[in-house]
């Protein structure tokens, strides 16, 4: 790969300081809606680092899960999830 083409794709990937769009729009809406934020210290307060990141995920998806989005739009939601890097948002909220 040419360093052209790795600067685009690093361009192309990374999102207002993220890593990319999907991590910094789960972390600006887990810190932007009262709910969310609460949930969010809670499970940086009451899990060991390790199983932060994971409890993290599996919250996030079952609020996903709970709107029952089925079709292309249920497609796309777990798609995104799947590049959601868990752990930069666990690090960046850390008390």
């Amino acid at each position: 790969m040419t360093s052209v083409a790795r600067a685009t794709q690093t361009v192309a990937t990374e999102y207002n300081g993220w890593c990319n769009r999907e991590t910094w729009v789960i972390n600006h809406w887990l810190n932007g809606d009262e709910c969310y934020y609460h949930e969010l210290c809670a499970i940086v307060r009451n899990f060991e680092k390790d199983e932060q990141a994971e409890e993290l995920e599996q919250y996030v998806r079952w609020l996903v899960d709970t709107d029952e989005r089925i079709g292309i739009t249920g497609d796309l939601l777990t798609t995104s999830l799947g590049r959601v890097n868990w752990y930069e948002i666990v690090e960046a909220n850390q008390e």
